[in-house]
């Protein structure tokens, strides 16, 4: 009986379900659909890890609206330690400085109902095709990601990523 609750229950979260499609934790920001998306800055900042792992962040909740720190978009040059398609279709970057700063990066996922109404559906398609063309050689290799500012909620677990969780999602621009 309680394998059968445990099954149901990650059916819900899982890939097979399509609530899941781009999570469900301050979706609106991930695929640039929210209603502060036409205050964010498009013009790049070039950054590095730490600095970016370094702003200054409030704490944010999954119904959190867009806060003043995400309404800029940067571009990061450093190596992918890991890629990981997530369970909700993302795929999931985190990129590694030489001081092991870490900053994630994320795919939205381009075929989810919710990013199909992004203006920046192209741009997420272009990026998920770089992904897919090089998956099997993006890991340890230096790549220039471009993305909105995010910051992702504090997961209460040791994880690899920035220490005031702020990522790029979605990333825009990705290239060698």
């Amino acid at each position: 009986m309680v394998l059968l609750v445990v099954l149901i229950s990650a059916c819900h979260k899982g890939k097979n379900n399509p609530e899941a499609c781009n999570g469900n934790t301050r979706r609106e920001l991930k695929v640039a659909i929210d209603d502060k998306i036409s205050l964010v800055n498009f013009t790049p900042v070039f950054s590095t890890i730490d600095s970016i792992g370094n702003i200054t962040v409030p704490e944010v909740d999954k119904e959190t609206p867009r806060q003043n720190v995400e309404m800029q978009v940067y571009t990061v040059r450093a190596k992918v330690d890991k890629l990981k398609k997530e369970r909700d279709g993302d795929y999931h970057i985190r990129l590694i400085d030489n001081n092991e700063n870490y900053l994630i990066c994320e795919s939205a996922n381009p075929g989810c109902s919710y990013a199909e109404q992004s203006n920046y559906l192209n741009q997420f398609k272009t990026v998920r095709d770089f992904i897919k063309v090089n998956e099997d050689h993006l890991e340890g290799q230096y790549v220039t990601i471009t993305g909105i500012a995010f910051i992702d909620i504090d997961h209460h677990y040791a994880r690899k990523q920035a220490k005031n969780n702020m990522e790029l999602h979605p990333i825009l621009e990705i290239s060698y």
